[in-house]
């Protein structure tokens, strides 16, 4: 991409780097840890902060960088533009271009395919009003498009297919007992503390699992054992939110939902069954390509469209050549899940509970 785009070796240096390292902060089991990491550290945190963060304080990092280390933290800061950034982290950035490809090769799927090659050759970039972007000249516009859906239809049909929901959904909850029974100490993942880095580094996969195992009568341990042995849980509950008649029920799950009230959720319907409310997980999963949402809709959410540039020099948004730009509603599904034991008086209870306890 930089190549393609000409930039500068120094800036390709620097590139390279951000590009190596913009995922470090990721705690063990990737994005599974969002969750916990802001049950410690409240809502604002992420692994983006963590990751800039070992760039400029782990002594290795800025051995190798040296004088380069502020400007891949640069490079990688959320409000940064420019080509570099775009590159990183844009509607067209080399990890969505990397991961979708990859991801359809190792699921077995054909989804994430597209022409890759003719997106990086149609690849352009253009200089207005003191800020250059990243571009797609005309011709590339069909590659963009397979671009756009093989994004769209990797979420549907994988990443957000039911039994990838579940079961990240059953490691996050064993992490997160876990943290609430004190069985993993929180004060060593908390952001604020002096030797922080040290044991978010040290907190790998298996010792994230180790720790949860410790407690083998624990609901967490539970979990953790389900999930190895694959004994998931089932679907007890499922709703297509945009088709439920009840409309107050419709617009809290769509719009609404939170951690909050899906405990609340989890504790209700599992008090009218007589089960554990921490083998009870309500989630909802909003299948949104944003890549193709109108120009007008992502100014709106401080976002920027694709950009196509013309055969004569002119640059106009996407929304001016595709006929999929997408103007409606994320396909929005409720999720209850819950023991195989459980799932008939789940079934039976969860629809009448869920509405009186949203309403």
């Amino acid at each position: 991409m930089a190549r393609q785009l000409r930039v500068g070796d120094d800036d390709l240096i620097n590139l390279r780097s951000a590009a190596l390292l913009h995922d470090i902060g990721h705690g063990p089991f990737s994005h599974v840890f969002e969750a916990p990491l802001k049950q410690i550290n409240g809502p604002e945190a992420t692994h983006e902060d963590i990751t800039r963060r070992l760039i400029g304080e782990d002594e290795g990092i800025v051995s190798v960088l040296s004088e380069r280390t502020d400007e891949v933290i640069t490079l990688l800061s959320e409000d940064q533009n420019g080509i570099l950034h775009q590159i990183i982290s844009g509607n067209i950035d080399a990890d969505k271009m990397d991961y979708l490809r990859r991801d359809s090769y190792h699921a077995g799927v054909t989804y994430g395919n597209f022409d890759l090659e003719r997106v990086l050759y149609t690849l352009r970039k253009t200089a207005s009003r003191q800020r250059e972007d990243l571009t797609i000249h005309e011709k590339g516009i069909d590659a963009v498009e397979s671009f756009r859906l093989a994004r769209f239809l990797m979420y549907a049909q994988v990443y957000y297919h039911h039994t990838n929901v579940l079961a990240n959904g059953m490691l996050q909850r064993a992490v997160t007992v876990a943290i609430r029974d004190k069985v993993v100490d929180a004060e060593r993942i908390q952001m604020s503390g002096s030797s922080f880095l040290q044991h978010y580094l040290a907190l790998d996969d298996a010792r994230l699992l180790s720790q949860v195992l410790s407690k083998p009568e624990s609901t967490a341990a539970d979990l953790v054992r389900r999930l190895e042995r694959r004994d998931l849980l089932k679907r007890g509950y499922e709703s297509y939110v945009s088709q439920e008649e009840d409309t107050r029920l419709r617009y809290h799950l769509g719009t609404k939902f939170t951690p909050a009230m899906a405990q609340t959720i989890e504790t209700a319907v599992a008090e009218e069954c007589g089960c554990d409310p921490d083998l009870i997980i309500a989630d909802v999963v909003k299948n949104e390509n944003s890549l193709f949402k109108s120009a007008s809709v992502l100014f709106e959410e401080d976002k920027f469209p694709i950009l196509i540039e013309r055969s004569d020099g002119k640059v106009k948004d996407i929304d001016s050549f595709s006929t999929l730009t997408y103007t409606g509603k994320p396909r929005t599904t409720f999720y209850l899940f819950c023991p195989e034991e459980e799932r008939q008086r789940v079934e039976a209870c969860a629809g009448d509970v869920i509405a009186s306890t949203v309403g």
